[in-house]
């Protein structure tokens, strides 16, 4: 017999673990709203206090992913894989990876969240082109998977709503962080794609969600148990996260550098390192074969144009109208260098929160974005200048945004006399687990 809510959080304040029945009745109860707000803070709350074992956080996971709509399995002919990052600076790879790897023969159900905190989200950077819809039924998603391969969209309020309760409620009640909670909101969305195969894009550093790598691997380790459960193929690539990835920070100006990155213009060799990563270990997923033959695979698709055909293919399917006619009335200023020498790592987190307060992201939930707000940097660590050479542009919609972003983004260039270094890889690690 099902026990009231109100023993079963009793219970779990008390340290005792929920059974599957338990687990999918409370998350029914959330979608039918017979559990309210409060019974939600006070689950969330005795989670972290008192820890949810790998099986309580895995009934929670495929409970939210199966209360709600979902796609089904083999809507697409092909081996159905997809990425997530767990948020980073800069972060514009799913915008080349989706159409490189729908150029190399997968279909790509991907299912994106908006910027949070100081990173971006790529919902809010799809949104920056005129016209593409980011919400749309699941009838359309699935005949998008059906037809083209792929979608690129935000969660819809029929998407795994449950988590979309307790999102809320984790927001405000600071339980955000939790391991087993952020492993069950990440993968009930992905749960509910209809997945063959899952990578993950664990982000590490001082601009990342997870600045150690202790606590990547941590919550790797949950949603290796997680997806070991239910059955679902996966691989966790740790990847660098202390400055900017690419050359840009804001949502237009990542949507043109993946552009022209994908027709081989001015490609950044860190985006272009993790994307070739991520895309390959999606295709050793559907194919078990040899990580440097499919490496090699996604670098030939890539220097052919393929990539690019399927971005435009994307934009366009979804309403987007591309090319973009850049708006005329945006302001922009150049940073100068002000001492010469070598360029010192730059804090991606710094250069993240001056274009979040420069209208790039939002501070509040009602706040709206200014697509055009945001960085491009010219130089990069290592690189050797002159006092008076321009290291990075900022740019706005409204200009006094502009010049605050340009105060702050000069003082966040700083030298040194050191000599160059090699910059390192950045991948730090990989884990299969098939």
């Amino acid at each position: 017999m099902k026990s009231p809510v109100k023993e079963m959080l009793r219970a779990k304040r008390d340290g005792n673990v929920w059974s599957t029945e338990e687990v999918e009745h409370f998350v029914h109860g959330i979608v039918q709203g017979h559990v309210s707000l409060a019974q939600c803070g006070a689950f969330l709350m005795a989670a972290c206090t008192r820890g949810l074992t790998s099986e309580e956080v895995a009934a929670l996971t495929l409970a939210m992913a199966k209360n709600g709509a979902h796609i089904p399995r083999h809507v697409s002919t092909r081996p159905t894989i997809d990425k997530h990052s767990t948020g980073g600076v800069g972060d514009k790879v799913s915008l080349l990876l989706t159409p490189l790897a729908v150029a190399c023969g997968l279909a790509v159900p991907m299912i994106s969240g908006r910027g949070l905190g100081h990173t971006g989200g790529t919902v809010d950077k799809l949104e920056s082109v005129p016209g593409y819809r980011t919400i749309l039924p699941m009838s359309e998603l699935i005949e998008l998977l059906r037809t083209q391969h792929f979608f690129m969209a935000g969660q819809s309020e029929d998407l795994a709503p449950a988590d979309r309760t307790l999102y809320h409620v984790r927001d405000v009640t600071g339980t955000v962080e939790n391991i087993g909670l952020l492993t069950s909101s990440i993968l009930s969305k992905k749960f509910a794609e209809g997945l063959d195969g899952l990578v993950m894009d664990m982000k590490v550093g001082g601009a990342a969600f997870m600045p150690t790598l202790e606590g990547a691997r941590a919550l790797a380790r949950s949603m290796q148990d997680v997806c070991a459960i239910a059955g679902l193929p996966c691989t966790f690539v740790f990847t660098r996260m202390d400055g900017v990835l690419g050359r840009t920070v804001g949502n237009y100006l990542e949507i043109e550098e993946a552009a022209l990155a994908l027709q081989g213009i001015d490609v950044a060799p860190d985006l272009e390192e993790v994307t070739v990563e991520l895309v390959a270990r999606m295709l050793q997923l559907a194919r078990k074969g040899e990580i440097e033959e499919y490496r090699t695979e996604v670098r030939n698709v890539w220097a052919m144009g393929k990539g690019y055909d399927v971005f435009e293919q994307m934009l366009r399917a979804q309403g987007g109208i591309w090319p973009v006619t850049k708006p005329v009335a945006v302001f922009t200023r150049d940073v100068v260098a002000t001492s010469s020498g070598t360029l010192a790592p730059l804090d991606g987190r710094s250069i993240a929160v001056a274009c979040l307060h420069a209208g790039a992201g939002r501070l509040k939930e009602s706040d709206t974005i200014d697509y055009q707000a945001g960085v491009t940097l010219l130089c990069r660590e290592g690189d050797v200048v002159c006092v008076g050479n321009v290291v990075a542009t900022v740019q706005a919609s409204h200009e006094d945004r502009c010049i605050a972003l340009h105060l702050a983004m000069q003082q966040l260039f700083p030298t040194t006399t050191a000599p160059e270094v090699q910059r390192p890889s950045m991948i730090i690690d990989v884990w299969e687990c098939t």
